[in-house]
């Protein structure tokens, strides 16, 4: 049977990106997240080969020193080991339906026949080796605002990661074009399959790609949820991708970083039309002028 090696980081909500950022560097294959409590959260990230533990807790703590946050916000960080079958079981126990917004609920496959939609169109996803499940702020932030602001037409999802973006978009508005770019392949076929399995394969096209391949494409809404290092370099191109007047919703922005990202997507031509925070991060709706 395999055995899984784990770090398991007991924090602060606001050092959960620098945490994470360490764990992932460190060669994490897929990190669960666990809410304790409104502003104490408990990461594991699983890993192959036993990871160096005190080389990652010196990472850490170099980041946090970085962004402004005491040591003291990590409260634990010890190494686990777990075996595989026990690995599925407590992973799977992470993610349960989650009602969003007024049209929309997802759901994991396990939790598929115990959802109750009431009316709602249903998301199945699986994550997978993916981010994006419905659960943290900034997917639903973008869900949020995508089910305000997108009425068809076409849709890129940029960073689509599992897909929950892009399948929901084309369940809020069938028959529009929607495509979903991802620069990571392993992200992309999660995100197939997850098409395949809500039924809108046809609807949706997923691929290998980069935002500046669809220059003058004249999306009508484009949809980011990246992190506010990678949207803030974009900037430019995410507008030449748009139709006139087109719509950008962006997220997983930090609040503290809201001010840098507006001020990057002003600069080629972007007005901001709805702020929305949640918990420490904000999602933000502008409007190409």
């Amino acid at each position: 049977m395999k055995v899984w090696h784990a770090i398991e980081v007991e924090m602060a909500r606001v050092a959960e990106t620098a945490v994470a950022g360490q764990l992932w560097a460190a060669g994490t294959t897929g990190i669960e997240v666990s809410e304790d409590a409104p502003e104490r959260i408990t990461l594991r990230a699983y890993f192959d080969r036993a990871p160096e533990v005190e080389w990652v807790r010196a990472q850490i703590g170099r980041a946090l020193r970085l962004v402004d946050l005491p040591e003291a916000a990590v409260r634990r960080l010890e190494a686990l080991t777990v075996a595989d079958q026990d690995w599925l079981a407590e992973w799977k126990k992470g993610y349960e339906p989650v009602a969003v917004g007024e049209r929309l609920l997802v759901t994991p496959s396990w939790k598929r026949d115990r959802a109750q939609p009431a009316g709602r169109l249903v998301v199945q996803i699986d994550p997978g080796m993916a981010f994006g499940t419905g659960t943290h702020e900034t997917t639903r932030g973008c869900l949020e605002l995508l089910e305000k602001y997108w009425r068809g037409g076409a849709l890129l999802d940029v960073g689509t990661g599992t897909g929950i973006l892009a399948i929901a978009a084309a369940k809020l508005a069938p028959g529009a074009r929607v495509v979903g770019i991802d620069i990571d392949p392993e992200a992309v076929a999660v995100a197939v399959e997850n098409a395949e399995i809500n039924g809108v394969a046809d609807e949706v096209e997923l691929e290998v790609n980069k935002l500046a391949s669809f220059d003058g494409a004249g999306f009508d809404l484009i949809v980011a949820n990246l992190t506010a290092d990678v949207i803030i370099p974009m900037s430019a191109d995410f507008r030449r991708a748009l139709a006139p007047a087109g719509l950008l919703v962006a997220s997983g922005i930090l609040r503290e970083q809201e001010g840098e990202v507006r001020e990057a997507l002003f600069a080629p031509g972007f007005s901001v039309i709805e702020t929305r925070p949640d918990g420490e991060w904000v999602s933000l709706a502008l409007r190409a002028v």
